[in-house]
């Protein structure tokens, strides 16, 4: 028998907690997909169409999105809505690009960031700084002028709520990628 599940980077966490023998089971870390398959995802469904993108526009939304597959869809779909042509034209893309962020904005990173309480808040402010990649838990603490174990209720909340995750000892990470910049964008 075979299962196949997608989540967040705690999925493991909370179905080890579920189920004591999730640990067994062999879980594929996939992030963000390489420029050759990020730029396929957008150029294949469009051909199956009747549809070519100029490599210029499909190298903008590769970049743009980092190659995470949901920002692919976004500014793929975006695009593709603001094209006129037969073609799908750098200019396309821009528009796209800038329609993804603003519907990203409004709703993927919006919706997170609303979850959270105003202390949650502050502690996502903090971790901004250090971008996507992680930040110590100490650094937190310090940049908020207090002390970590006062922080262990704000962190434990983040991490239920599936806002943030521990990708190892004393480090904490966003679970989407974007977010800090999104946060370092909020007044």
């Amino acid at each position: 028998m075979l299962f196949a599940l997608a989540g967040l980077p705690s999925l493991p966490r909370v179905l080890a907690e579920a189920k004591s023998y999730a640990e067994r089971f062999n879980y594929e870390k996939i992030e963000a997909l390489s420029g050759t398959i990020a730029a396929d995802a957008l150029t294949k469904p469009a051909a199956g169409e009747g549809v070519a993108w100029q490599e210029s526009a499909v190298a903008l939304l590769v970049e743009e999105s980092g190659g995470y597959p949901y920002f692919l869809q976004q500014f793929g779909q975006d695009t593709w809505n603001a094209s006129t042509g037969p073609a799908i034209t750098y200019t396309d893309a821009r528009v796209g690009a800038a329609k993804g962020k603003a519907s990203l904005d409004s709703g993927f990173f919006r919706a997170r960031w609303d979850r959270a309480t105003r202390g949650e808040q502050n502690y996502m402010r903090a971790m901004a700084d250090d971008g996507d990649t992680g930040s110590s838990s100490g650094e937190i603490a310090a940049r908020m002028r207090r002390s970590p174990a006062s922080l262990g209720p704000s962190r434990a909340n983040l991490i239920s709520k599936g806002l943030i995750y521990a990708p190892e000892h004393g480090v904490v990470a966003f679970t989407v990628p974007g977010m800090a910049a999104f946060i370092l964008r909020q007044p």
